[in-house]
């Protein structure tokens, strides 16, 4: 391999025998019969990822991604096909992997560090650094048995960057976690890119891939579908997923706390600067976003119109519109101007988002209420298009 890539797979698949109780095993052994069924997580996979190079890979549940992500970090072998990776790499993968539940925190971080290559005096000097950065407390001395799904997580995240990877390998990690902790992460992944090294981060969330990578692996059945520029695969897995009546994906995790930079309301005001219920084509509408922090943040602001099903029709953030990140603390009122709309038909409401200073972690959205459109053309559909006959 040459040393541009930090990772090239040649035709990897990886199968697995499946059978239905554990004496089927033995009597394979001795009668030299199957007694199981193979069972191809992937298949004849072929891609490569360019040093500092960044690459999502995306799919339905049970399309291969996991396998695919352990066969990269090396915890799983290819039953056929070659795997080159250049570097030293980290993993975070299912919730706990890498960790003996009877051992503590503490001894997990040496357990951990030093499969992912890390000598003992390595380790030593950053243990500190590991705990601190996991904020466990007191808890780093306690079994990790008895540990949240949240501080496994934190405890991994700690463990992966501070090995000082080439290669940073996330399965869904970031799902898990308080909205501050997932800030926190974002953060270090971010300063990650800008050293040049090399991420390969696998999610449910397109926006996060959209936002993270630069190019994207679409897996489907154990095979890849496509892989490309990360705009084209997303749009093209979309309409796919649409297609297959998919339940559309959840904007923000759903979490007991209260966001740090929340949205009061959404409001709409028509040109008479009042609220309105409806509106007809070629009004002009001011959405207003009412925010409030509980402290300073720089946070970009998106807005746009959804269907009532909840399609989008539009959306723009002021990251899309080169705009510096805002200063929030207390309440602040932010408007954005839709002049001249071009909609014909149906209902939709406008939403509210708003993100951090990197347009990636969503703090909150809200909708506003919802606007009826008066159809004042026979034209139908959604929005009105300017168009001319020719005979």
């Amino acid at each position: 391999m040459t040393d541009i890539f930090a990772i090239k797979c040649n035709n990897v698949t990886k199968s697995y025998r499946l059978y239905q109780k554990p004496s089927d095993r033995l009597k394979e052994m001795l009668l030299r019969r199957c007694f199981h069924n193979a069972f191809t997580a992937v298949q004849d996979i072929s891609f490569s990822v360019f040093k500092g190079g960044t690459l999502g890979i995306i799919g339905e549940n049970g399309a291969g991604k996991s396998t695919l992500l352990k066969l990269l970090a090396g915890t799983v072998c290819p039953t056929a096909g070659t795997i080159d990776i250049c570097g030293r790499v980290a993993a975070i993968l299912e919730l706990g992997s890498g960790f003996h539940s009877e051992f503590t925190g503490r001894k997990n971080i040496y357990l951990n560090a030093s499969l992912l290559g890390m000598s003992h005096a390595e380790i030593q000097k950053c243990e500190q650094s590991i705990i601190d950065f996991s904020e466990l407390g007191s808890f780093i001395d306690q079994p990790v048995k008895i540990y949240s799904s949240g501080m496994y997580v934190r405890l991994a995240f700690s463990v992966a960057i501070s090995v000082n990877p080439e290669i940073l390998i996330i399965d869904e990690a970031l799902s898990v976690g308080d909205q501050r902790f997932q800030k926190k992460c974002i953060d270090r992944m971010m300063s990650f890119r800008k050293k040049n090294k090399t991420i390969v981060f696998c999610s449910h969330s397109m926006y996060h891939v959209s936002e993270l990578c630069e190019t994207v692996l679409w897996l489907d059945n154990g095979k890849v579908r496509d892989i490309g520029n990360k705009s084209r695969i997303i749009e093209e897995y979309g309409k796919w997923s649409e297609r297959k009546q998919k339940k559309n994906e959840e904007t923000v995790t759903a979490n007991n706390e209260a966001p740090i930079v929340k949205i009061r309301n959404v409001e709409i005001i028509g040109s008479n600067g009042k609220q309105i219920k409806s509106v007809e084509r070629g009004d002009n509408l001011r959405g207003v976003i009412h925010l409030e922090s509980t402290e300073e943040r720089y946070v970009h602001i998106g807005a746009g119109f959804r269907m009532i099903s909840g399609d989008n029709i539009f959306g723009v953030t002021t990251k899309t519109d080169k705009i510096e990140p805002l200063k929030i603390e207390g309440s602040r009122k932010i408007e954005i101007v839709f002049p001249d709309i071009p909609f014909i038909g149906s209902a939709f409401q406008v939403f509210g988002v708003v993100l951090d200073e990197h347009a990636l972690h969503i703090y909150d959205l809200k909708l506003s209420e919802s606007i009826d459109v008066v159809k004042s053309t026979g034209a139908y559909g959604t929005v009105y298009m300017e168009h001319k006959w020719q005979f």
